[in-house]
This record gives C-alpha cells, structure tokens and sequence, in this order.
C-alpha cells in the first residue's frame, strides 16, 4: 500500500515538475532565439512548441511511474494520429504548406504581395493561412495551401531592387 501511495505522490510531483519547466523551457527557447536571426514568426512557433513538448514527456513519465506500459499507449496515439491525419486530410495539406511558407520565406509580415488573387500587406503568417490587409482596409485570410498552388508576386522585394 505504501508503495502505491509512494508512486501516486511521485508521479503528481513528476507534472508539478514538468508544468514549471515547461515554462522555465519556453522563457528560455524564447530568450534564446531573440538573439539569432531567426524570423519572428518561425520564433514564435518553436516558443510555442517548447511547452506542450515539455508537458508531453512529464505526463508520459508519470503515466509510467504509476505503471502504465507506455509502448501500448504510444501504439493507440500513433494509431490515432493516422486515422485524425486521413480525416483531416485539408488541414495536414495547410499545414505542410505553412511549415514550407515559414521555411522558405517568400515574404515577411508587412511586404506588399499578391497571393491567389488577393493584393495587400501581410499582417500574420501562421502554419494554416497569411492574413493580408487590401488597399481598402479589407483583412482576407488565404490558407497556406492555397498560398503554396498560386504564384506569389512579393511587390516590397521588387521595389528594393529598383
């Protein structure tokens, strides 16, 4: 019984833990990457990776501190990772062309561009859509696939080599 108790107690300080480093970990990922020359989109995206990672593991060493046999779960979410990845096949396509967009960087937040017919400054770029403002003040949200299948017309880079 004691041993029970033991490990139920271990296993609540393993996320107490892991929830306090997540956010030591992020403070520090962001810290860091503010001194490289990392854009601040991409930059924003790691930060943003750093602590549900963190939580992540915590949970998966208390999981199987109080004896949960981790290859089963593992199993069960890789499984269920395919099947949300089939079903959600638009999404995962938007969300490879954001991380291509964020890698490749045609454009930065406050270029002038012309995206799948759309005219305007980038205000976001996140790993789903661009966010334009128009002339007119309009905001128009293109998907990052829609991005990726259109030809990008980058109007601030044209006017610097003028």
């Amino acid at each position: 019984m004691t041993e029970i108790i033991w490990n139920v107690l271990s296993a609540v300080a393993i996320l107490v833990a892991a929830w306090f480093l997540s956010g030591w970990v992020a403070g520090m990922v962001r810290a860091l990457l503010t001194q490289t020359r990392l854009d601040p989109v991409v930059r924003e995206h790691l930060v943003h990776v750093a602590r549900p990672l963190i939580i992540t593991i915590g949970v998966i060493a208390c999981l199987s501190r109080i004896g949960v046999d981790i290859r089963v779960l593992l199993a069960l979410l890789a499984a269920f990772a395919i099947a949300l990845g089939l079903g959600m096949r638009d999404m995962t396509t938007n969300l490879v062309a954001g991380a291509t967009l964020l890698t490749r960087r045609p454009f930065n937040v406050g270029d002038m561009v012309e995206v799948a017919g759309v005219s305007g400054v980038v205000q976001s770029v996140t790993m789903t859509a661009v966010t334009l403002q128009e002339i007119d003040g309009t905001q128009t949200t293109v998907t990052s696939a829609q991005v990726m299948g259109a030809p990008i017309r980058n109007k601030s880079r044209a006017a610097d080599r003028a």
